[in-house]
């Protein structure tokens, strides 16, 4: 809704709830941008029968005045609606305490504390789950309640965390990983740690969501499974895309035929398997070895070399990761 707002308007917009910590703001082309509302910003509270949830505000253009007071008013009123339905008192509480849990310098006794009024105990093993902001939150939350209710899991509600949604999740059973939803939100868990240590999860789910990728797949990625990766998943996206084989994949991918080829190489460095790769994209597998040969005659890459193998297969996580800088 405030994205809407933010583009229809032609102007910044946001929202801000009463502890800033479902905070969310978009620019007049609907990218996040922070969330700090700006001094003279046109703003209205967010209010009905069971409270005040926060304010709207837009930083209007001076020539659009009547139109920014238009849309605020709509926007109060819709986020009042929606807010009364999914944001109740309890649900803001709820992300009250699970912030104090995340944040690095909260004390243990804090998040100890803060543990007990969500219903988790302190001594639970628990993963923190991220999800690309680009899902909606309502939806998206109503996913991972789901998810959590089939597999017996217990999960907090997601809250908005800088650039990621997130929640606690804790398996109720003796699983050694989580069960791998079904949703096609972009995601991943982080390590399992102890519910006092869950910023430490927090940091590495935020690093294997790097590996997540809707071109190339998986949309969802376990810290838990990386193994050798876990180290690869360290690189700062906007050092990930230095190198020059991934330099030629990203120039790659700015046509449709490159995309297709980009897809086939990745295909053929998993599996290995020419016939695999190709039923997995639903080509027959004469169509693939054309694709791959472009492809190869373009990065100038030998796939029948081992060396040059390994050294693509590791420039595709590369530009996984560099995608989302």
């Amino acid at each position: 809704m405030v994205r809407s707002s933010a583009r229809l308007i032609g102007a910044p917009a946001g929202f801000t709830d009463e502890s800033s910590l479902l905070s969310a703001a978009f620019d007049d082309h609907g990218h996040r941008i922070p969330s700090q509302r700006p001094p003279g910003a046109l703003s209205k509270a967010v209010a009905n029968d069971q409270g005040t949830f926060g304010t709207v505000w837009i930083n209007q253009a001076p020539d659009n005045l009547s139109l920014s007071e238009l849309v605020i008013e709509r926007m109060a009123l819709s986020a009042a609606i929606i807010l009364g339905r999914t944001a109740d008192r309890p649900m803001a509480v709820e992300t009250n305490e699970l912030a104090k849990i995340l944040a690095p310098e909260s004390s243990r006794e804090q998040r100890t504390i803060a543990a007990r009024t969500l219903g988790f105990r302190a001594d639970w093993a628990i993963n923190v789950l991220v999800i690309d902001s680009a899902a909606r939150l309502v939806d998206a939350d109503q996913s991972v309640q789901d998810w959590a209710k089939k597999n017996n899991l217990r999960s907090t509600h997601l809250q908005i965390d800088e650039k990621f949604l997130v929640a606690l999740v804790h398996d109720v059973g003796s699983a050694v990983t989580l069960p791998h939803p079904s949703w096609e939100m972009l995601s991943a868990f982080g390590s399992r740690t102890g519910i006092t240590e869950a910023h430490d999860s927090l940091a590495t789910a935020i690093q294997a969501i790097h590996l997540a990728s809707r071109e190339l797949g998986p949309t969802h990625v376990d810290y838990e499974s990386l193994g050798p990766l876990s180290h690869l998943v360290e690189i700062d996206p906007r050092s990930a895309g230095s190198s020059q084989m991934v330099k030629q994949l990203v120039f790659l991918s700015q046509s449709d035929s490159g995309r297709a080829e980009i897809r086939a190489l990745d295909a053929f460095c998993r599996h290995r398997s020419l016939r695999t790769a190709a039923a997995e994209l639903n080509l027959h597998h004469s169509s693939l070895a054309h694709r791959l040969k472009n492809a190869q005659r373009k990065l100038s890459v030998d796939l029948s070399n081992s060396e040059g193998l390994f050294q693509l297969s590791l420039s595709l996580e590369l530009y996984r990761i560099a995608a989302w800088s």
